[in-house]
């Protein structure tokens, strides 16, 4: 068995076909999922890079505790990593991100090899450097196809490299009338600042929008010609591919840029999982339970028939083949920045947000979504169900302490 995961980092679910959206082109995406298996509700533990990094590679959740204790949970081992090498399974992480956003040096000491294919200052994209170098990278991994082949990707991060031809076809879908020919370019929106953004102007979030969609586009392009390289190779036959994110990027749809406060919101805390079994088998299955991104572990250790340790994830193999596993009735999230906290419960129907305390003079109240229908969470109903709400909160605190010293 060989695996590819892609790691897209700061990639959210709900800009991509297979989630539902209909204005973003994304058609390998479109292709992945219909050849493999789309997660519904792949929902972050904790919407920091470097905590999903260590959930994937220990399978051990990354929620902060809620009493007191605010920082990351403590380092856990790369099981992942450890098992594989125990199983011969030569393990390749490549860096085709830029180094300002690189994981801790615990992220990196346990694989087989460390390379990079970082974006150069003379390429027309920051994944050139990975279309270039990837012919290499796949003559070197071992030819009995025991393999792991993971990818991380700042894509989707800010400062984003936007295209401007693809931009300017999706300025042309929001035109109501056609520019002049001699009209001067419309730069993107690629550098927004971090912080609080007004949504009273539409015209603002809008071009902040198409912007990130010509982003999500040209991506989504990049991954084809990715996934070419990999069938001429017939590795849609022999290898698994998996795509996922660390957390999705906010985008002024809750009155914010990126990551200023740790609003909890589904934009930011539901990511893609989207997984192709070789010869695309279970094409087309939808896998509709609460999953998270420790998961991962035990999943990657299954396909290579590899000794699953115990953890805080679960095999999803069993539910993409469209059989039995082990289902979790809720999912926690979590999300600590500059000092203030934010803790989340999903449960099938409903999803509790519940605020720290908050800087001086801003105000956050507990809220309370139905899900699915209420995909943005613009309807908080937590005053028509405040049993239920209170009643989801004593059980969110009970989930976040801090465990026994």
């Amino acid at each position: 068995m060989s695996v590819i995961v892609f790691a897209a980092r700061g990639l959210p679910a709900w800009w991509l076909g297979p989630y539902g959206n209909e204005w973003v082109v994304t058609p390998t995406l479109d292709r992945l999922a219909a050849e493999g298996v789309t997660f519904d509700r792949h929902l972050s533990d904790c919407p920091d890079p470097d905590a999903a990094g260590r959930a994937w590679l220990s399978g051990r959740q990354q929620v902060p505790p809620m009493d007191g204790n605010t920082g990351l949970t403590p380092e856990a081992r790369p099981v992942l990593l450890e098992t594989l090498a125990e199983a011969g399974v030569r393990t390749v992480l490549v860096r085709a991100n830029y180094p300002d956003t690189d994981g801790p040096p615990s992220y990196y000491a346990g694989w087989a090899e460390v390379f990079d294919a970082r974006p150069d200052a003379d390429d027309a994209s920051p994944l050139d450097a990975l279309l270039r170098e990837l012919p290499g990278v796949l003559d070197r991994l071992p030819a009995d196809g025991r393999w792991l082949l993971w990818v991380d990707t700042d894509r989707c991060v800010p400062p984003w490299d936007v295209p401007q031809d693809v931009f300017d076809a999706y300025l042309d879908d929001g035109a109501e009338t056609e520019a002049p020919d001699d009209a001067e370019p419309v730069s993107p929106f690629a550098d927004p600042p971090t912080g609080l953004f007004d949504r009273s102007d539409p015209s603002a979030l809008d071009f902040l929008h198409r912007t990130f969609a010509a982003v999500v586009t040209k991506l989504d392009d990049e991954l084809g010609r990715a996934f070419e390289a990999f069938r001429s190779r017939g590795l849609d036959r022999t290898a698994a591919w998996l795509i996922t994110s660390d957390r999705g990027y906010p985008l002024g749809e809750h009155g914010q840029v990126g990551p200023h406060r740790p609003w909890l919101h589904q934009t930011v805390v539901q990511v893609p999982l989207l997984l192709r079994l070789p010869g695309a088998q279970e094409a087309g299955r939808r896998v509709g339970v609460l999953t998270q991104p420790a998961d991962l572990t035990a999943t990657l250790l299954s396909l290579f028939g590899a000794r699953v340790e115990p953890g805080d994830g679960f095999d999803l193999l069993p539910l993409a083949s469209g059989g039995e596993g082990r289902v979790r009735p809720e999912a926690v999230s979590g999300w600590v920045v500059n000092g203030v906290g934010e803790w989340a419960l999903h449960t099938a129907d409903r999803t509790l947000l519940l605020p720290g305390p908050q800087p001086h003079g801003e105000e956050r109240p507990v809220q309370l979504y139905v899900k699915p229908e209420d995909r943005w969470e613009a309807n908080d109903v937590r005053a028509a169900f405040l049993d239920q709400a209170d009643e989801m909160e004593a059980r969110l605190h009970s989930a976040t302490r801090s465990p026994p010293v």
